[in-house]
């Protein structure tokens, strides 16, 4: 039996009630592996750690991969397995119709403030829609992944990147009406997805092992997506503490995130090179990388 360290992107969350469930029923077990999930202290350690050899899968958004490849981070994406609704998170009662209306002292709250990524999607998204923002006009908000405390709170107009299955349905659990302005409306690539990811040398030296786990993996989504309640049942029964500060809210949460798995785990290729290309065009990789070169697609028919 081969031990296998996941990493995932954040903390425990019902993104993850597939790995579970093909946990629990077996299936990695089938493939002569035994499953170990590994959450990390920071949002952005995992592809650092999966490169260095300190796990051997990851959990990533393509937001991330494509400026770590081009660093140089020798990491490959091998499926996506959930593809979610994203965007802009703004208050439904300010009569805003786009990104367009967004004013110049616009306060955005995004992960990574003050750095200037999140200010210049939302100013691209905004000169999409026909306005004139840039990203020196918009006021970093610094309260992390809290977007719709950052709303709520009035700290902040507008938060990036905010999930539907998450923040929507956080914000109007809360009673706060709020809406989403999604990437691909506005000329963004449409990377609201969670991908696994493994080192290139395993891909390289070890694709048996690799397609063993995406084997287990696969049955875990479709199982998942098959009979979501009871996914979302033996999830929430094996990590109790995962819905102990707010049950109904996770419930919630967990029955709009079963909603966007993607059993086929097939990767959209398309958007990884437009992908590219818009993260060379704002600036936000260190330089050109070939889309092709960090996607495998080998393992899932």
């Amino acid at each position: 039996m081969d031990t296998v360290t996941l990493g995932l992107e954040w903390f425990l969350n019902p993104d993850h009630i597939p790995f579970v469930v093909a946990d629990e029923r077996g299936y990695y077990e089938d493939e002569d592996l035994e499953l170990d999930i590994w959450e990390p202290p920071e949002h952005y350690d995992t592809l650092e750690m999966l490169a260095e050899g300190e796990l051997d899968y990851a959990i990533t958004e393509p937001i991330h991969l494509v400026p770590e490849r081009s660093e140089g981070v020798p990491v490959t994406s091998i499926a996506t397995f959930l593809h979610t609704r994203g965007g802009i998170q703004y208050p439904a009662d300010r009569g805003w119709e786009s990104p367009a209306d967004l004013e110049p002292g616009v306060r955005l709250n995004y992960p990574g403030a003050p750095g200037p990524g999140g200010r210049k999607m939302v100013a691209y998204m905004a000169r999409q829609a026909g306005g004139d923002l840039t990203a020196a006009d918009i006021e970093p908000v610094d309260r992390g992944f809290y977007h719709t405390d950052a709303l709520v709170d009035g700290d902040a107009d507008v938060a990036f990147l905010a999930f539907y299955n998450f923040e929507i349905v956080e914000s109007r659990h809360r009673g706060f009406e709020a809406d989403l302005w999604e990437l691909a409306d506005y000329g963004v690539p449409d990377f609201n997805q969670l991908v696994l990811t493994a080192p290139d040398r395993k891909v390289e030296t070890d694709p048996d092992e690799v397609q063993r786990f995406i084997d287990a993996t696969q049955r875990g989504v479709e199982d998942t997506v098959e009979d979501g309640e009871a996914a979302v049942e033996l999830f929430f029964e094996q990590y109790p503490g995962v819905r102990e500060e707010s049950p109904e809210l996770m419930d919630e949460t967990a029955a709009a995130t079963r909603e966007f798995f993607t059993p086929e785990l097939t990767q959209d290729i398309e958007m990884y090179r437009d992908l590219v290309t818009f993260c060379e065009e704002l600036d936000l990789s260190e330089g050109p990388v070939d889309a092709d070169a960090f996607t495998d697609e080998r393992f899932v028919e």
